[in-house]
């Protein structure tokens, strides 16, 4: 799906995303707000249990995280806190610290990259999103931090990235930036 754009996923706007997110079915839906309030990669959404989910902060651990880099500590949006604390009622009703945030069909399994995915192009193309990926999260929530001011530094630590020039990679720039950018210049 990503083939038009150059092998990137495409970055949503708050109303895109919020679009999206209604044409999900509930347990892809809560997962699809982690990663969009946490810019977490989807396996990382998928590897989470809820002993790592606190009150106000998710914790990715070094074996989710990408190359098993290092873990990261991410504060948790109230609206993302209110949405887990519903879920929770409903997917781990016996508040098994060790049990999947996101189980699957399977007993001791989460749900699947796949699944997710098959999901989520499914809600992009009835309501009309093309470009749609389960990076759209990510890309999305990273280049809407930096549009909106955010130090570069405070969104890599969210984002795990290395180095700026990873994250850079990231944060897609709008036409009107360009064009103040330009009006700006000397």
């Amino acid at each position: 799906m990503k083939k038009d754009r150059f092998g990137r996923a495409r970055v949503l706007s708050t109303a895109e995303l919020d679009l999206l997110l209604d044409a999900l079915p509930e347990n892809h839906r809560v997962l699809a707000t982690v990663l969009r309030r946490t810019a977490a990669r989807v396996s990382e959404g998928l590897q989470l249990k809820w002993r790592y989910v606190m009150e106000n902060q998710l914790l990715l651990t070094a074996p989710t995280t990408k190359g098993s880099a290092r873990t990261r500590t991410v504060p948790i949006h109230p609206q993302l806190a209110a949405e887990l604390a519903a879920w929770k009622r409903v997917a781990n009703p016996e508040n098994d610290p060790d049990q999947w945030v996101f189980p699957g069909r399977n007993p001791g399994e989460h749900l699947t990259r796949r699944g997710f995915d098959h999901a989520l192009r499914k809600a992009a193309k009835s309501v009309g999103l093309v470009g749609v990926s389960t990076h759209t999260f990510r890309r999305s929530f990273l280049t809407s931090s930096s549009e909106n001011g955010i130090p570069l530094r405070a969104i890599q630590s969210i984002s795990g990235h290395r180095s700026l020039g990873q994250l850079s990679t990231y944060l897609e720039v709008s036409d009107q930036a360009k064009n103040d950018c330009v009006l700006a210049g000397a």
